[in-house]
């Protein structure tokens, strides 16, 4: 899993809620994301998450699939 520590050149940051927001998804399943290396945090010297935008907007654009597990269901 890859963090990157906040530095100056580090463009416009997205909070975690917003993220979550743009792909419909829950703030647990960003971490999940993160986990399989789909996304890379920012990280703020306290500690808290945030997204790089154009990072979300390669990823949008790049049509990368990162889609929820699917549930298991039986029949």
């Amino acid at each position: 899993m890859g963090v990157v520590i906040l530095s100056p050149n580090s463009g416009e940051l997205l909070l975690p809620r917003e993220v979550a927001s743009m792909f419909r998804v829950t703030i647990r399943t960003l971490g999940n994301w993160e986990r399989r290396g789909f996304l890379t945090p920012v990280r703020l010297p306290s500690g808290q998450r945030r997204y790089r935008r154009s990072e979300i907007e390669a990823v949008t654009e790049e049509g990368k699939h990162v889609s929820k597990p699917e549930r298991g269901g039986g029949s």
